[in-house]
């Protein structure tokens, strides 16, 4: 039956018709959210009292973070269950490894993300067969007389990831709290066909490559749960000559996937995205997911800072087009000058640091208080990379009329296993300069 729904939303999905124009688009996100609301939103003692049937009425729905989404958990979610079992399970799960348990046919995770708190996920079959389905319609095509064999690495698996597994998909999960040695020589003897994994283990494993530690010809590369930033694309790109299919995803859902052109589209035939704009063209996500019946998803806010594409896509979508996923909300570095503060993004300091040098193997900025930055680069020219990394940020600082900053340098980056990647790091509050 399982694999009867996955086919049913796979035709669903490939019947769908392209959207050009944001018209048409917007007219089927209206009787998506009618359906929606009424066959969902019902069930839901938290959102029942709102009676919403329009998009515009989702305005009257309040804007809801993580924090207080897991606060609701129990009337949140439609089915009764009760957060303190679930967190139970997905605990021992953690624990164990073994993450096959369940309630009631519903899938439990635990989510940390970028922000170190963790969040209980509920995810039922039929959930499960529409992700699958559009991750084999989006993502990974079939092809036809031959099986092909996927790597995907996780933090932690999940029915819902293994549920790819079928007659045309091998599906291999890699535990990326395994030694990277463990790992590398696993995939060098699965030899996979499909190479998904984080960014920050895919620049590890093309190391490796180019090291000729293995020797793996995958025919695609998917990255997911990390900011990809662009020199970690184009170093994995060259090493394994293919190019990175990129994937938007987190707990709450499916949100986008890049194009043939390499542009990442927001999938919003699933999911409605309301935008709450930092400057003219970054904005954070608030999302409605149409497809979560379990656990519904309505005007969630993520602190994903999203950077939107001017130019319409040569693919002709009428999806929102990124031009980059440029980090959380605690990945924008803050200064206090004179009266005011003053933001510098992720993308900014990467292509300035870029203007200067790329002999380097990576590096991470950590700011731990207003007037400092911790930078770990590691690189063969350990020394000139210092030199240059500092010229750069303080070209970028004298733009600002940034004074004041002390620099502290080290030639290893801190890993903690399991732990998301991010490029730039603030760690203090910004309520606490």
């Amino acid at each position: 039956m399982f694999k009867i729904k996955i086919i049913f939303y796979w035709i669903t999905f490939k019947l769908r018709r392209k959207f050009t124009d944001k018209e048409s688009l917007m007219s089927f996100q209206e009787k998506s959210f009618k359906r929606f609301a009424l066959q969902t939103l019902t069930k839901s003692p938290y959102y029942r009292p709102y009676n919403s049937n329009t998009l515009q009425d989702l305005a009257h729905i309040s804007v809801i973070e993580k924090s207080q989404f897991m606060e609701h958990f129990n009337t949140i979610n439609t089915l009764g269950i009760d957060k303190e079992q679930a967190l139970q399970i997905a605990l021992e799960a953690e624990q164990s490894r073994n993450f096959t348990p369940q309630i009631n046919n519903v899938t439990i995770g635990l989510s940390t993300g970028t922000s170190g708190k963790r969040g209980i996920f509920l995810v039922s079959e039929d959930e499960r067969a529409q992700w699958v389905a559009m991750v084999m319609s989006r993502v990974i095509e079939p092809k036809l007389f031959k099986k092909q064999k996927i790597a995907f690495f996780l933090r932690a698996s999940s029915n819902l990831y293994s549920s790819v597994q079928s007659s045309l998909f091998i599906f291999e999960y890699f535990d990326i709290f395994e030694p990277i040695e463990q790992l590398a020589a696993k995939l060098q003897q699965y030899q996979p066909d499909i190479l998904a994994a984080p960014p920050s283990m895919l620049a590890d494993l093309a190391k490796r490559q180019e090291d000729a530690v293995i020797n793996i010809h995958p025919h695609q590369i998917i990255s997911f749960a990390e900011v990809l930033y662009d020199s970690d694309k184009i170093y994995i790109e060259k090493i394994f000559r293919q190019q990175i299919k990129q994937i938007y995803q987190c707990t709450e859902g499916f949100l986008g996937v890049s194009c043939r052109y390499g542009n990442i589209h927001l999938n919003e035939d699933i999911v409605y995205i309301e935008k709450e704009y930092i400057t003219h063209n970054r904005f954070y996500p608030i999302i409605t997911d149409f497809t979560r019946t379990t656990q519904p998803v309505v005007r969630y806010k993520l602190n994903d800072v999203l950077i939107e594409k001017q130019e319409p896509c040569a693919c002709g979508s009428a999806f929102t087009t990124i031009e980059k996923i440029e980090g959380r909300s605690d990945d924008i570095l803050l200064f206090h000058v004179t009266n005011q503060f003053i933001k510098l993004y992720p993308d900014l300091i990467c292509r300035k640091i870029a203007q200067y040098t790329d002999n380097f193997r990576a590096y991470k900025i950590v700011q731990p208080a207003w007037d400092q930055l911790h930078i770990y680069i590691e690189s063969a020219a350990y020394e000139e990379a210092k030199v240059l990394f500092t010229q750069a940020i303080e070209s970028l600082f004298e733009m600002y009329s940034i004074r004041n900053i002390s620099f502290s340098y080290f030639n290893t980056i801190p890993v903690i296993k399991g732990n998301k990647i991010r490029k730039i790091e603030r760690t203090f509050d910004e309520h606490n300069i």
